[in-house]
């Protein structure tokens, strides 16, 4: 079975939009799906494109702009040109991350969208709306796409997974996702999960390990600055999980699969003490966000979670 709107999780209100759209031919020339990565907007591009390609028959073309780098004008000037010869088949274009296009070729796209041909449509996604001139926007009819509800994530990793909905793994990817069925994906499939056991292996050495021992942490981190960006997110939920168990606050716990051991790291920290580690780890990914060194930071980080523990 291809791919429809039906397998689309969590964006209801922008499906039914879609779905009434279709069914009575009064689909839009243009669409701009906003929204943070992993929510479903290329995919419910990709679906729609597929309704629109079985519609217009063996003529019509489905183009995908995507990449890295920046599109240029002369990419969409080539766009224009063949929109231009449109046929009476469906001409589908998606244009993923669509704040890469250049000034010049927002421009030369906005006439495009000014004078749409009969059979032409044009799907944008963007995790950045703001990065958009406001005409473009305004030309597209915009869907933002929201976090999917957690209940949602464990149904559908409970599918892929062969699971119930309850086990510790899968509550623990939900809520390392946050909302983002994308980033649920990579962590149940990829190595991401691996790297947060090793992450959270060093973590939990820390109050017991010697001075020197956790000085030497910090060296085992790959000098990355997106990559500490997210291990710092860890480190940040960690303690806040520290902080909640040790409060007895009954609140859901970032990382559930590791409870036993959270009660157990607890007992070597004050309240006051976790509470002040976060702002700290907040602190600290501020200053990374400069130039600070990324070494330095975390081997002071690493110090300050050992002279805060009571052995």
């Amino acid at each position: 079975m291809g791919l429809t709107l039906d397998r689309i999780v969590g964006q209801d209100v922008t499906v039914t939009i879609l779905k009434r759209s279709l069914a009575q031919n009064t689909l839009a020339h243009a669409y701009l799906f906003s929204g943070p990565p992993g929510l479903g907007k290329r995919t419910t591009a990709e679906a729609v494109a597929e309704e629109l390609l079985r519609r217009g028959g063996k003529n019509s073309e489905l183009h995908i702009l995507e990449g890295t780098g920046s599109i240029g004008v002369d990419q969409i000037r080539a766009l224009r040109r063949r929109a231009a010869y449109a046929t009476s088949s469906n001409l589908i274009w998606i244009i993923k991350d669509a704040e890469r296009m250049t000034v010049p070729a927002c421009n030369a796209f906005l006439k495009t969208l000014e004078e749409p041909q009969k059979g032409t449509y044009f799907f944008l996604t963007t995790t950045n709306v703001h990065n958009l001139l406001p005409t473009i926007i305004s030309r597209c009819q915009h869907l933002p796409f929201r976090t999917i509800a957690a209940e949602q994530i464990e149904l559908w990793l409970a599918e892929r997974g062969s699971a119930e909905p309850g086990d510790p793994r899968i509550k623990a990817v939900t809520r390392l996702a946050r909302g983002s069925l994308g980033r649920a994906r990579d962590y149940w499939e990829g190595p991401l999960l691996q790297q947060r056991a090793e992450i959270l292996e060093k973590i939990i050495s820390v109050p017991t390990a010697g001075y020197p021992e956790v000085l030497g942490m910090s060296y085992s981190w790959p000098e990355n600055r997106e990559e500490i960006f997210s291990d710092l997110q860890l480190i940040l939920e960690w303690h806040r999980d520290l902080l909640t168990v040790k409060s007895d606050r009954g609140l859901p716990l970032y990382h559930p699969d590791y409870e036993q051991e959270l009660i157990r790291i607890s007992n070597y920290y004050s309240s006051s003490y976790l509470l002040w580690l976060i702002q700290q780890v907040a602190e600290m990914r501020r200053a990374l966000q400069g130039n600070a060194r990324i070494r330095f930071c975390l081997g002071y980080l690493l110090l300050l979670m050992k002279k805060g523990a009571l052995t």
